[in-house]
């Protein structure tokens, strides 16, 4: 790897992180619209975005473990646990181009929900929605490393306030991303050279959510997320095309 990609790996890595620690998502996201473009597989490209996650959301796990809403994460964590696996091998059978495509939509349905649809829909905290959404969030974890947005819609309407939620949320992504990264070390994906690049990733990560939590009071963070769909929507299609 060349410096020049070093330098994009360590910018996507803050960006990556100061979204998650300002908004409690969108890691993945942001992460996947970028390295697609310039790592050599996809897979590799999904593995150093779990990394980046579990780094991030095991830190902040751990420092609000007070505020986690357990009983309402454990459902969640279950069904994933299950659907990840069938989903990361899926990811490494299938081809770069066909792989490409379904990124491209997933990143466009997924701009288009949360811009026109998140607000209108509501989640009622039961065990079986939790399974649901776990089971999905699992499938899009293990395909793109994309598997927050099942997560958010549920949690948002089964948590009482902004800490629980948030607490609860890198609970979920701690446990669900550290398995999603085993899954892929057994199904050798995650190589050398691919804890490497991660490495280098992860010191922007580091500063990323640093940097977040010093503005986390004072960022219009909604205005951040619809600049973030916006970028999803161009990387979407970008990669369709």
């Amino acid at each position: 790897m060349d410096v020049l990609h070093a330098v994009l790996l360590i910018l996507i890595g803050m960006g990556a992180g100061f979204v998650q620690r300002v908004s409690g998502f969108g890691l993945g996201i942001f992460a996947m619209m970028f390295m697609p473009h310039f790592l050599p597989t996809h897979t590799a490209a999904a593995a150093i975005s779990s990394l980046f996650s579990s780094m991030t959301s095991t830190y902040n796990a751990v420092k609000y473990r007070k505020n986690v809403a357990y009983r309402t994460a454990i459902p969640m964590i279950c069904a994933a646990l299950i659907s990840i696996p069938v989903a990361v091998r899926f990811s490494k059978a299938v081809t770069g181009g066909i792989f490409t495509i379904l990124l491209g939509s997933v990143l466009i349905l997924l701009r288009l929900y949360f811009l026109f649809i998140r607000k209108n829909v509501s989640k009622k905290p039961t065990a079986r929605n939790g399974i649901l959404a776990g089971a999905i969030g699992g499938t899009l974890n293990g395909l793109f490393s994309t598997g927050g947005p099942p997560a958010v819609l549920y949690l948002s309407s089964a948590t009482s306030d902004n800490i629980t939620y948030f607490a609860t949320i890198q609970f979920y992504f701690c446990f669900t991303n550290l398995y999603s990264t085993i899954v892929r070390a057994i199904n050798g994906i995650i190589t050398p050279r691919v804890l490497i690049w991660a490495g280098i990733g992860m010191i922007g990560c580091m500063i990323g959510d640093w940097l977040g939590a010093k503005v986390f009071h004072r960022l219009d963070s909604e205005r951040l997320k619809r600049l973030i769909y916006i970028g999803m929507l161009i990387s979407g299609v970008v990669l369709l095309f």
